[in-house]
C-alpha cells in the first residue's frame, strides 16, 4: 500500500533479513498502538517486501494523515501483524525472515520532530499467527507486558531444538538444523564448487590429479605466483636454509603468535621422560647456568602428551612431541630440543647441532602435532561448546530478553558454519578429513580427550589461562603479542559487560538479587548448561554460580568469558590460518613418511620435500584455507550486521564499548609499529577483528 496524499502520517519500513523465492514478500496486515492502548485501523500492506528488476528490494510504506491519528493517538509503543491474503492476489507460500519494523511518525510535518519507533522482529513469519512487538522492546521475563506470547515464543524453540551425542564423551550437537535456523547467505560456507571452478580456470586439474611430490623448494615457493594464487606470509619468510636459525627464529614466533598461542608453558623443572642432558643445552644459554635460566622463567616447553595413543591414518605415522624453547637476550623464542614421543626410548631428542635434516624434520613433525590439536582443540571443540551454549540460550531466553539481545550478534549464523565444519571433519568427503593426518576415530579420540580437560573458567578466563601457564606476568616473554592484545581486549569486554549486567540487575543495586532469582529464563539457562550429560545438560564445567547466578559479579564473568571465547579466542584461532596453513612446509596438515630416528642421519633437505604433502593435498589444503578466509563478515569488532538492542540505554553502553575498541585497535597497531617484524600481530586488532565464528 501507498499513501497518494502529500500528508503523510507513517511511513513504515520492513528491514528484511532474508528471503525465500525472492521477488516478492507476502501480504501483511498491521495494527498500530499506542502508550494508553489506542488502536488504529487495520492496514493492509502488500507485498511486505518487493524485488525490482534491478535487484532493489522496496520495503517502506506510507499511512496518510486521518481523523484516526490527528488527536488523541499518541506515540507508536506497540505494534501486531500478520499474515494476510488480498482478495485477487495469489496467496505467497513461502517463509519471511523480518528483522524489524521501523516507524517514522511524520505527523508534525517536513519541519517538525519526527518520532521513531524501533520494533525488534528477528523471526521467520509464518502464516495463521499474530505476531506483537513493543517499541525499543527488552524486557526481562517478570516485567514483560506479553507474558504468554513470550513463553509460546519459548516453547516452540524448545520442540524445534534437540541435542544428540555424537559418541560418549562428547559435547552434545543440534540434532537437526531447523528450517527457521536457515538462511539463504548461509550458502557463502558451502566453498567446494567456487574450489572446482579455481582449479580448473587456474588450470590446476593435473596437478590437483597428482599424487607427485615437488621436486624443490623453490618449485613449491614460486607454485603461487605462476598459478595466480595469493601467497601466505610465510612463503616470504621461507629461508633458504629451513634447518638454521633463521628458521629457527620463525618456528619460534609462531608459538607466540600463530594459530595457537595458547599452549607454551614455562619450564620448571626438565620433565623426566625428556632425554636431554643438562651439557647439552649448556652451549644455547647464552652464558648462563640452566638452573639461572629456570629461576629467570626464560625456559618453555610444549607438551602434546595428549596427542598420545590418537589414531593417525593407515600407512601415516603420528607423534606426540616434547619441545624445550629459550627466550633470548635479543628478546626472540629459539627451539633448543625436540623429543617426538612421550617415551625417551622411542627416539631420542633432536637438537639444532644434529644433522640439517633431522632438525627440519623434528621440526616439520612438531608442527603437524600443533596444526592437529589447533584444528581439532582449539576450533572444532571451541565451535561444538558454543553450539551446545547458543542452543540452550535459544531454548531458555526470550528474544526480548537484555542478554539475549546482547549475545544474539556474536552467534550471527553459528549453526550453519558448524553444520559444515562438521561435514568437513566427520565426512569421508569433507575436505578436513581427507587432508588431516589423524584418521576419523583420531579426531573424535582428541576432541573427547580436550572435552574432559576442558573448563569454562580456565579455557576461557584469560587471567586463568595465562597464570596456569606461567605467562601472566609482563616479564615473562615480554612483548608476547598473543598475551598482550588478548588482554587488552579482555579488559575492553569486561568493562561493557559489567556495564549491561549492572543495568539489568543492579539498577537499583539494592533489587538486584531480587531481578536474577525472578529471571527464570537467565537460571534455566544457567541449570542447562551445568547439568550433567546424562541429565540432559550440556556438563560443562567452571561456570560462574553454585546453584544459579546469583550476583551480577557472577554474571560480568559468564558474559565476558562468552564474548572473549567468540572473539578474542575465535580470532586468534582463525585470522592467521591461511598465512600458517597455506604454506605446508611452514605448518603441515598431513605428512608422509617416517618420523626421524637418527639425529646424526645426512640427507639433502630436499628429501624432506618427499614427507609433505603431494601436489593435489597441496592444492586443496591451500585453497580450501583461501576459501576460508575470504568468508569474513564485513563488520569490525563491535559494529554488528543485525543489531537487536535498540533501547537509549543499551546503544549507550554499546557506543562507549565501540570507543574503548577504537582505542585499543590505535594501541595495537602502535604495538606493531615497534615491534620485531616476526611478531608483528594483527589477529587482535579490533578493526579485524570477528564478531562471530567463522568457517
Amino acid at each position: 500500500m501507498g499513501a497518494k496524499s502529500s500528508k503523510i502520517a507513517f511511513e513504515i519500513c520492513s528491514v528484511t533479513g532474508d528471503y525465500k523465492v525472492a521477488e516478492q514478500g507476502p501480504t501483511i496486515t498491521l495494527h498500530l498502538y499506542d502508550r494508553d492502548g489506542n488502536a488504529s485501523p487495520a492496514f493492509t500492506l502488500s507485498n511486505a517486501f518487493f524485488q525490482e528488476e534491478d535487484g532493489s528490494i522496496r520495503d517502506k510504506f506510507t499511512i496518510p494523515l486521518a481523523s484516526w491519528c490527528k488527536k488523541g493517538f499518541g506515540k507508536v509503543q506497540k505494534i501486531e501483524f500478520w499474515r494476510s491474503v488480498e482478495p485477487g492476489v495469489e496467496y505467497v507460500n513461502y517463509d519471511w525472515f523480518c528483522e524489524k519494523v521501523i516507524i517514522r511518525d511524520r505527523r508534525k510535518g517536513l519541519g517538525g520532530k519526527w518520532l521513531y519507533s524501533y520494533f525488534p522482529v528477528h523471526r521467520w513469519i509464518h502464516p495463521d499467527r499474530h505476531y506483537y512487538s513493543f517499541d525499543c522492546q527488552v524486557s526481562l521475563p517478570s516485567a514483560d507486558p506479553m507474558p504468554d506470547e513470550r513463553i509460546a515464543e519459548i516453547s516452540e524453540r524448545r520442540n524445534n531444538l534437540l541435542f544428540y551425542q555424537r559418541a560418549n564423551g562428547l559435547p552434545l550437537e543440534l540434532q537437526a538444523l531447523p528450517a527457521e535456523e536457515i538462511f539463504s547467505q548461509d550458502t557463502r560456507w558451502n566453498i567446494e564448487k567456487t574450489k572446482d571452478e579455481i582449479i580448473y580456470n587456474k588450470g590446476l586439474d593435473v596437478d590437483y590429479a597428482s599424487v607427485d611430490h615437488f621436486t624443490s623448494f623453490d618449485d613449491l615457493t614460486t607454485y603461487y605466483r605462476a598459478h595466480s594464487i595469493t601467497e601466505p606470509l610465510y612463503v616470504q619468510r621461507w629461508p633458504a636454509n629451513p634447518s638454521g636459525p633463521e628458521h629457527d627464529l620463525v618456528f619460534g614466533a609462531q608459538r607466540l603468535k600463530g594459530c595457537n598461542p595458547f599452549v607454551i608453558k614455562v619450564c620448571k623443572s626438565i620433565p623426566e621422560n625428556f632425554g636431554v642432558a643438562v651439557e647439552w643445552l649448556k652451549p644455547y644459554l647464552e652464558g648462563w647456568t640452566l638452573q639461572h635460566i629456570l629461576d629467570a622463567r626464560r625456559l618453555f616447553i610444549v607438551d602434546y602428551s595428549i596427542m598420545e595413543g590418537v589414531e593417525c591414518k593407515n600407512g601415516r605415522q603420528f607423534c606426540s612431541p616434547i619441545a624445550l624453547f629459550f627466550w633470548t637476550e635479543r628478546l626472540q623464542l629459539v627451539p633448543l630440543a625436540i623429543q617426538l614421543n612421550q617415551r625417551m626410548e622411542e627416539g631420542a631428542p633432536i637438537m639444532p647441532s644434529d644433522s640439517p635434516h633431522a632438525w627440519l624434520q623434528a621440526k616439520l613433525w612438531f608442527n603437524l602435532t600443533d596444526a592437529c590439536y589447533h584444528l581439532v582443540a582449539n576450533r572444532l571443540l571451541h565451535h561444538l561448546i558454543l553450539e551446545g551454549i547458543y542452543v540452550t540460550m535459544r531454548k531458555n531466553l526470550s528474544q526480548s530478553h537484555p542478554l539475549y539481545q546482547m549475545l544474539a550478534p556474536h552467534f550471527r549464523h553459528l549453526l550453519a558454519v558448524n553444520a559444515k565444519l562438521k561435514e568437513w571433519f566427520f565426512s569421508d568427503s569433507g575436505w578436513i578429513a581427507q587432508n588431516i593426518q589423524l584418521s576419523r576415530k583420531g579426531i573424535r579420540q582428541l576432541l573427547k580427550k580436550a572435552f574432559k580437560a576442558w573448563r569454562f573458567d580456565q579455557q576461557i578466563n584469560i587471567y586463568r589461562e595465562l597464570e596456569n601457564r606461567g605467562v601472566y606476568d609482563s616479564n615473562v616473554l615480554p612483548g608476547y603479542p598473543y598475551r598482550e592484545d588478548a588482554m587488552l581486549i579482555y579488559k575492553a569486554i569486561a568493562g561493557h559487560c559489567d556495564k549491561a549486567a549492572r543495568l539489568y540487575y543492579a539498577n537499583p543495586m539494592e533489587a538486584m538479587k531480587r531481578k536474577l532469582m525472578e529471571d527464570i529464563e537467565l537460571q534455566g539457562w544457567w541449570a542447562e548448561m551445568t547439568n550433567p550429560l546424562e541429565k540432559g545438560g550440556l556438563g560443562l564445567k567452571g561456570l560462574p554460580g553454585k546453584s544459579g547466578i546469583q550476583h551480577v559479579d557472577e554474571l560480568i564473568p559468564l558474559l565476558t568469558n562468552l564474548m572473549y571465547m567468540i572473539c578474542v579466542h575465535g580470532s586468534a584461532a582463525w585470522q592467521p590460518q591461511f598465512d600458517e596453513y597455506g604454506f605446508p612446509p611452514n605448518y603441515p596438515l598431513a605428512l608422509h613418511g617416517c618420523l626421524p630416528q637418527d639425529p646424526q642421519e645426512e640427507q639433502p633437505l630436499e628429501a624432506s620435500l618427499q614427507s609433505l604433502p603431494c601436489r593435489r593435498e597441496f592444492i586443496d589444503t591451500v585453497l580450501s584455507f583461501r576459501l576460508c578466509q575470504r568468508q569474513k563478515g564485513e563488520q569490525p569488532l563491535g559494529e554488528y550486521e543485525l543489531q537487536y538492542s535498540h533501547d537509549q540505554a543499551s546503544m549507550q553502553i554499546l557506543q562507549e564499548f565501540k570507543d574503548e575498541l577504537a582505542r585499543a585497535s590505535a594501541t595495537v597497531k602502535s604495538r606493531n609499529g615497534h615491534r620485531d617484524p616476526l611478531y608483528i600481530y594483527e589477529a587482535l586488532d579490533p578493526q579485524k577483528m570477528l564478531n562471530y565464528l567463522v568457517i
